[in-house]
């Protein structure tokens, strides 16, 4: 056995195809089949299941998988702690949410461009929801997501909240003392979609009093839900932060309620198994400007569309 066989298993697995491996290990295709080829021989078992066009590692694949990722991070950490930062290479798939993407994003695109230009860094901009799934399915090597997240696989670290409010327009005429669940479900409710954290978060709000919306708009798009809230569409649930200029303006006001409504708890999550050195870079970069600001509800202020 060499690290070039370890090599090829870890990144035909991570990558899907013995294609994409040796395109990312700058090889031939021929050349990484005979690595797997050797190695399959030498262990006597069948590491890929070959019968479908993704490479799957076989049950024995995945068990020599665990190994093969503790190698490459042990590789990676000798490259950093010996090497120079120009040595280390490595290619990190980062996903995030719209707000990261929209504040924080290009800033760690940049510190790491320029204190590690050998790492690549790959980002996913999509809902928590597709993260968790991507994350827990080994597509991703780090994520900043809506928790909880709980998987073997996966490693979290808490970030902090983020504190909701329902809002509507004056053009509601809500009442102005604090609202119980049961009156504020009588009027159009606006959230994220179906099967979301923050959809979740806002049934369960409803469902401690026993009630349930008559109507609910499910959005996936934050500016969307603070703009159907603007018209009068209904009652929105977001970061207040988020709607600071209409809330100025008075355009937008924030109902009392009785019971304060939830927050969003965010986590930095990344596999708990074979992280790399480039990959424990990017997260900890992350953190970092993540800590910049006093909590996380400055960056949804941040994030507004100044337009």
């Amino acid at each position: 056995m060499n690290f070039g066989q370890f090599e090829a298993l870890y990144w035909i697995a991570r990558l899907g195809s013995f294609h994409a491996a040796a395109r990312h290990l700058k090889t031939s295709q021929p050349a990484i089949s005979a690595r797997i080829r050797g190695l399959e021989q030498q262990l006597g078992v069948a590491l890929f299941d070959r019968s479908e066009h993704k490479a799957r590692p076989t049950a024995k694949g995945q068990e020599l998988l665990h190994y093969a990722a503790q190698l490459i991070g042990i590789a990676s950490e000798i490259t950093q702690r010996v090497g120079t930062r120009d040595a280390l290479q490595g290619h990190v798939r980062l996903g995030v949410t719209s707000v990261p993407a929209l504040t924080w994003l290009p800033n760690l695109l940049e510190r790491v461009a320029r204190s590690y230009p050998g790492i690549v860094i790959e980002f996913t901009v999509d809902s928590s929801e597709v993260l968790h799934d991507r994350i827990g399915r080994g597509q991703l090597d780090v994520a900043v997501v809506a928790g909880p997240l709980t998987s073997p696989k996966v490693t979290t670290e808490p970030l902090g909240s983020v504190p909701m409010a329902w809002l509507a327009s004056p053009k509601l005429n809500l009442p102005l003392q604090p609202m119980r669940a049961a009156d504020l479900a009588l009027w159009p409710v606006i959230s994220d979609r179906q099967g979301s954290h923050l959809y979740a978060a806002a049934m369960e709000w409803f469902r401690r009093e026993g009630v349930e919306p008559r109507q609910h708009h499910g959005c996936s798009s934050l500016p969307t839900r603070i703009h159907l809230a603007l018209q009068g569409v209904g009652v929105a649930l977001a970061a207040p932060s988020a709607a600071s200029r209409e809330l100025s303006r008075g355009t937008l006001q924030v109902v009392a309620t009785l019971n304060a409504p939830p927050t969003l708890d965010y986590v930095i999550a990344y596999a708990s198994i074979g992280s790399s050195p480039s990959v424990r870079i990017v997260a900890d970069a992350a953190r970092s400007l993540i800590g910049q600001k006093p909590d996380l509800q400055s960056y949804y202020s941040a994030s507004e569309d100044p337009s």
